[in-house]
C-alpha cells in the first residue's frame, strides 16, 4: 500500500492501486458467483518487509477495512536479504539488509488483533536463507520446509 516502496524496491509505482483494484474485483467475482458462499474467499499474501512495518500496518488497515470479512490474510515473513542483488539496469537493488526481528514479529500480531482480523494464517518467524528455493533441485526447498507432490520433471511422489 506505499507506492514509494513499491517503486523503489520493484520498480512498480503503481502497485498499490493495481493490487488493490484486483483485489476488489477478484472478491467481487467470488461474491457473483456464490454470493451464499461463505466459506470461499480469496487468500492476500503480504510479504513483511524489515524495516518498513509502517507499510504493513498501511496493508493491515486496508484489509481490516475493505475486505477481512470476504477474505482471509497470509502474512509471510520469509523475507530474505539477498548480498550483491542488481537491478535489470546493472545497480546495486537497495533491498533491506536485514531478517525480521521478533519484535517487529510481534508488533504485526498486536496490529493483527487491534484491526480483529480474525481468519488468516501468519507464518512463524524463521531467520535464515532455509526460505530461498535451488530450482537445480528435484525438491527446490529444505525438506524440513516441505514435501514434494509432484515434479515438472518426473512423477508424482508421496501421493496420499
Amino acid at each position: 500500500m506505499d507506492s514509494e516502496i513499491a517503486g523503489r524496491y520493484f520498480n512498480a509505482p503503481d502497485y498499490p492501486e493495481t493490487a488493490a483494484n484486483a483485489i476488489l474485483k477478484m472478491i467481487d467475482i467470488v461474491n457473483k458467483k456464490s454470493p451464499e458462499n461463505t466459506q470461499e474467499k480469496i487468500i492476500i499474501r503480504h510479504l513483511i518487509l524489515p524495516g518498513y512495518l509502517d507499510s504493513t500496518r498501511a496493508v493491515l488497515r486496508w484489509f481490516a477495512d475493505n475486505i477481512k470479512t470476504q477474505a482471509k490474510l497470509s502474512l509471510m515473513t520469509q523475507y530474505t536479504p539477498i548480498p550483491n542483488r542488481f537491478t535489470k539496469s546493472g545497480e546495486k537493488a537497495p533491498m533491506p539488509g536485514r531478517y525480521l526481528t521478533a519484535e517487529d514479529y510481534e508488533t504485526v500480531l498486536y496490529w493483527v488483533k487491534e484491526f480483529e482480523i480474525e481468519e488468516g494464517f501468519c507464518q512463524e518467524l524463521v531467520t535464515g536463507s532455509d526460505w530461498l528455493p535451488d530450482f537445480k533441485l528435484p525438491n527446490p526447498f529444505s525438506s524440513e520446509l516441505s514435501v514434494p507432490v509432484w515434479h515438472y520433471g518426473g512423477t508424482p511422489k508421496n501421493r496420499t
